[in-house]
């Protein structure tokens, strides 16, 4: 029931961004709303918790509001954020058609195999998310262990994804928050970004003690025209056609490839795999549908309660000084546990974000997300870690912590650079 309630959300959700038909609006929400409430069973503690300490701190605002004759948050509640969800659930269909690596091809080993590693959990975590760190986990681990150095390298690889890959919940996120935020600016800069973190992390972990024992995940090119041919037609679609929501496109783009590779070279078992994935896959995504469901709640509280509230806590310019700051801030809270969908929310609600630089405050964001959840033992790559591979709950803030520290010098740099750049073009 939950995961065929999810695709109805997806396709009603994809054809109200398309302005395809006439979709009600309430349609997509509900949907949302209903597969949440099956799917509550699913859920962890913390992310239990989580969802209930933001939807506790929404219902508060809203319930001030409500006590000022003020109905204008129910919109904003009832859609549930289904753009997102929606983007978020076909992205997983992504796992049907793009295939990593083959079980009988040796596996690489020594100081070279941590580049092809840091490669190949880079671009496959771009477009099949997190079920990249665990396929190449599960090929490399031993007895289902992973060394330090291959979580380090794993997780890394993986998280830095989110910097500028389209189909990550960040830039998903920045997109749906940040109306003023360009894609290709925000994604070229995270790429640029990602790619010198990754060069400097394949520079240093091929020179660890243990490297020479190494072992890795091997990188084929014939394994990369999916994520290829995806990345161009989401870059392409958006130049061709601006005024499609990015999201819609991203969603669009993804279902799209996933039906035509499938009925191209798999059409007897074409349905079968999609209503299987549809029923066994979309509802694994309890725990993104909570945390979605709970920022949309919290984030219409907070704007509704700010605005009878009167405060004025938004800057009113955003330069490169602050912006480092605001990036060192949220990356603290990314490691303790608070997650930057809740903090881009919360502040969203007490920010005009149109009268700010939306290209870096987009630029910000995704650093955060490249640098706060590598080490946060909050994460959704933590627990996987933890989950999977027996690692402890500090193991990754302990092993990738200097990192953050030096990705947050990077983005220091990146920041006043894109200033300067941008105030030259």
């Amino acid at each position: 029931m939950a995961g065929l309630t999810l695709a109805v959300m997806l396709l009603s959700s994809l054809a109200s961004g398309a302005g395809l038909l006439h979709t009600p609006a309430w349609l997509p929400g509900a949907c949302a709303w209903l597969a949440g409430l099956v799917l509550v069973h699913k859920l962890t503690r913390f992310q239990m918790g989580q969802a209930a300490c933001m939807g506790g701190i929404g219902l508060a605002g809203i319930g001030f509001a409500a006590s000022q004759g003020d109905w204008s948050w129910w919109p904003a509640v009832r859609a549930g954020n289904h753009p997102l969800l929606a983007m978020l659930g076909a992205v997983t269909f992504m796992q049907l058609v793009t295939r990593t690596t083959t079980d009988d091809q040796p596996l690489p080993r020594g100081p070279r195999a941590v580049w092809q590693t840091l490669a190949a959990t880079h671009l496959f975590g771009a477009v099949i998310n997190i079920s990249a760190p665990v396929l190449i986990g599960e090929r490399i681990a031993h007895n289902g262990r992973l060394t330090p150095l291959q979580a380090r390298v794993i997780s890394r690889a993986f998280v830095a994804a989110s910097m500028w890959s389209p189909f990550f919940i960040a830039m998903a996120v920045i997109l749906d928050f940040v109306p003023n935020a360009q894609f290709a600016v925000v994604a070229g800069v995270g790429l640029l970004a990602s790619t010198t973190l990754m060069a400097c992390s394949a520079w240093s972990l091929s020179r660890a003690p243990d490297a020479t024992h190494f072992v890795g995940y091997p990188l084929r090119a014939g394994a990369l025209w999916v994520p290829a041919l995806l990345s161009g037609l989401v870059l392409g679609g958006h130049q061709c056609l601006p005024a499609l929501p990015v999201l819609t496109l991203i969603e669009g783009a993804a279902l799209g490839v996933v039906l035509v590779v499938l009925v191209l070279q798999r059409p007897r078992t074409a349905a079968a795999e999609l209503y299987r994935h549809v029923t066994e896959r979309l509802p694994g995504m309890a725990g993104e549908i909570a945390m979605f469901l709970g920022v949309s709640v919290m984030s219409a509280g907070i704007a509704v309660a700010v605005k009878h509230s009167h405060l004025q806590l938004a800057p009113s310019t955003l330069h490169a000084g602050g912006a480092a700051l605001l990036m060192a801030t949220l990356t603290a809270l990314a490691i303790i546990g608070v997650h930057p969908v809740a903090s881009v929310a919360v502040l969203a609600s007490l920010w005009s974000f149109k009268a700010l630089n939306g290209n870096l405050l987009g630029i910000v964001f995704v650093l955060v997300w490249g640098l706060g959840l590598v080490a946060s033992p909050f994460s959704g790559t933590s627990f996987v870690f933890q989950n999977r591979f027996g690692l402890r709950t500090l193991d990754l803030l302990r092993w990738n912590g200097g990192y953050v520290l030096f990705g947050c010098g990077l983005g220091v740099v990146v920041l006043y650079a894109y200033e300067a750049w941008s105030g030259l073009i």
